[in-house]
This record gives C-alpha cells, sequence and structure tokens, in this order.
C-alpha cells in the first residue's frame, strides 16, 4: 500500500513538471514580450524600436506577411477564444505614414444570406476556426472615437448590393461602383458604412432628388448607431423589421448645398424585406440562431513600455466600447448601436 501511495506521488509530480514545461514551453515560444494590464481588458506587444518604426511605416498590417505572424505570435500567449482581435498602435493619431484610421481584414465568414462568400483562412493565423476578423486602429483612443463600429460592421457588410458613388460635385459627372459601403444607398438612419437618410429623400422630377447631407464612405466615426440593414446583416434584428430603401446608381450630377445634397440618377431601385431576401436568399444563421455576443481582444502596439497614462486611456475605452448600457454621451458603444440587441466582452 505505502509502494503504491509513493507511486501515485511520484505520477503526481510528473504531471505537474510535464504540465508547468508545457505552459513555460509555450511561453518561451512568444517572438515578442506581451504585458496584461491588471484589468483585464487590455495588453500590450512590446516590439523592437526598428520593428515598430518598419510596421508604422511600411503598414506592417497591410502586409501578411508582417500581420499573419504577429498574431501566431498572440495565439503563443492568449487561448483561442476571441472573436476578433484589435491591435492598437501606441499613437496620439494617426501617423502620416498611414491613410486609414482604421481596418478590418476578415479571417472567416460562416454566414450565408449576406452575399459574402463562406470562407477560413483562422488557421494561417493560428486559430482553430473562432477568429472572425482582426483590425488595426491606428491611435490610442479610436475604439472609442470611432473607426470601431465602422469596421466592424465590414464584418458583415456590404456585400449585399452594387453601390455606387462619385468622387466630387459637379453637373456632368459618371458614378461608379463603390464597394464594401452603401453610397447613395437610403437607410432608416445614416449608416456606418455611409449612406442616407431614407425619409428625407425629396422627388424632383426628372431623375432629380433632394436628401439631406451624407457620407457615401461613412457618417461621423462612433457617433451614429447601425441602421436597420446594417442590424439585419449582422444577425440582429430579422429581415421583416428593415423598412423599405432607395438605391441610386448612374448618377449623372451631384450639387452640395449647406445642409442638403441635390444629385440626378439615371437608375433607382427599391428594396423591400422580400426582394432583399429574393437576392441574398435567407440568412443563415437566421435571427433565432445568429451570433450577437463577441469576445475581443485588444492588444496595444508599442515600441516602449506603455505609461500609466497610456493604460489609462485604452483601457478606459475598452471599458467603454464594451460596457452594456447606455453611456450617457453622444457617442454609441456597441451595445447601444445595435439597440440593445448585440453584446462586446474585451477580456485578456
Amino acid at each position: 500500500m505505502k509502494r503504491l501511495l509513493q507511486l501515485l506521488i511520484i505520477l503526481s509530480l510528473f504531471i505537474w513538471v510535464a504540465c508547468e514545461d508545457e505552459k513555460s514551453n509555450n511561453q518561451d515560444d512568444t517572438l515578442h514580450e506581451f504585458e496584461l494590464h491588471s484589468n483585464n481588458r487590455v495588453s500590450s506587444l512590446l516590439m523592437t524600436s526598428s520593428e515598430y518604426s518598419d510596421w508604422v511605416s511600411n503598414d506592417g498590417f497591410s502586409d501578411g506577411s508582417m500581420r499573419i505572424p504577429l498574431i501566431n505570435d498572440v495565439y503563443n500567449k492568449f487561448a483561442d477564444k476571441y472573436d476578433f482581435i484589435f491591435l492598437v498602435l501606441n499613437e496620439p493619431s494617426i501617423p502620416s505614414s498611414l491613410y486609414y484610421y482604421g481596418m478590418l481584414i476578415g479571417i472567416s465568414n460562416d454566414v450565408q444570406g449576406i452575399g459574402k462568400n463562406i470562407y477560413d483562412y483562422s488557421s494561417d493565423y493560428g486559430s482553430a476556426g473562432k477568429l472572425k476578423a482582426v483590425m488595426q486602429l491606428t491611435a490610442l483612443e479610436y475604439l472609442k472615437y470611432g473607426p470601431a463600429l465602422h469596421e466592424l460592421a465590414h464584418q458583415w457588410a456590404n456585400f449585399a448590393l452594387p453601390t455606387h458613388s462619385v468622387d466630387e460635385p459637379g453637373s456632368n459627372i459618371t458614378s461608379y461602383p463603390y464597394g464594401s459601403h452603401w453610397g447613395f444607398t437610403g437607410g432608416s438612419t445614416k449608416g456606418q458604412l455611409g449612406g442616407f437618410i431614407q425619409s428625407s429623400l425629396i422627388e424632383n422630377g426628372s431623375n432629380s432628388y433632394t436628401v439631406d447631407e451624407f457620407g457615401p464612405f461613412a457618417n461621423g466615426g462612433n457617433g451614429i448607431p447601425y441602421n436597420e440593414l446594417e442590424l439585419y446583416l449582422m444577425g440582429m434584428i430579422p429581415i421583416s423589421s428593415v423598412s423599405n430603401f432607395d438605391m441610386f446608381t448612374d448618377i449623372t450630377s451631384l450639387t452640395v448645398n449647406s445642409s442638403t445634397f441635390d444629385f440626378t440618377a439615371s437608375t433607382r431601385t427599391t428594396y423591400t424585406p422580400q426582394s432583399l431576401e429574393d437576392l441574398l436568399g435567407e440568412r443563415d444563421p437566421s435571427i433565432d440562431n445568429s451570433q450577437k455576443d463577441f469576445k475581443l481582444l485588444v492588444v496595444v502596439i508599442t515600441d516602449s513600455p506603455l505609461s500609466d497614462e497610456e493604460w489609462n486611456k485604452v483601457d478606459a475605452t475598452a471599458e467603454w466600447f464594451s460596457k452594456k448600457e447606455d453611456d450617457g454621451t453622444s457617442l454609441y458603444n456597441f451595445w447601444e448601436a445595435t439597440n440593445g440587441e448585440g453584446s462586446i466582452t474585451i477580456e485578456n
């Protein structure tokens, strides 16, 4: 009996040591130094000065040969339980070398009926199918001030409609396909991906129209919620809750007034819930089974350890963005932007 007890103790010690070695080896595999903030929301990834300079100056996020190894290194540290990974540059504002405030790159999609192909490149990044997309925000507080909501919308939209836009106002212009955004498309409100308020549309006759001012690409960072069409594509509301709206293409003139736009367009397409479903097919998963709660990992990319002030800034934005209540300001966190239908948990 005593001999058996000794063997069990030895076996237990062996298993414990083996587990510790496995954890240690996993940590040794990381190429960067990670630091986890004590509030368990945000983390940092420390690059050398030269690596960080290269990442920012040459837009390493857009380069798969730089981006994919970096995300794999993130998975050397963190478990595969996140739907989205946000990389945040430790910058006060967008660096002059970059042209975007935020960018989302899709990694996998299993949703049908939104105009988007089914694909899964998650294994390239170190995930076993959980990871949906990676995003880079080019300054420390852009999670709060935008374009975080806009970029998240790109996981589901716009792959549905062949929208159009123009480069500048004029009386003899030609519009062009405007992929991934709403362009000259109406909605229940202005959309995160652009578009005008449908209820503001005035028909002037002879293919001439007036609408309240809007952006074909975006409409003000996190200052607006998602519109009905965006919420449907995201799986937050049923298609029956999407009000009829118009999409204009073949735009031949645009006049920008103080608070309205006048334009002419040869083609006007009106979408109803039924015609939208006829075009796209039924959404699968349906509203009853669609994912509405998401896990998000926020990692600050930096070339020096974050100061207390920098930690506090990025942690406050993460706390705000994941808040499941009205924050009392004119900005919209994810819960507010989805009318309380969706939620995001940010944890490290």
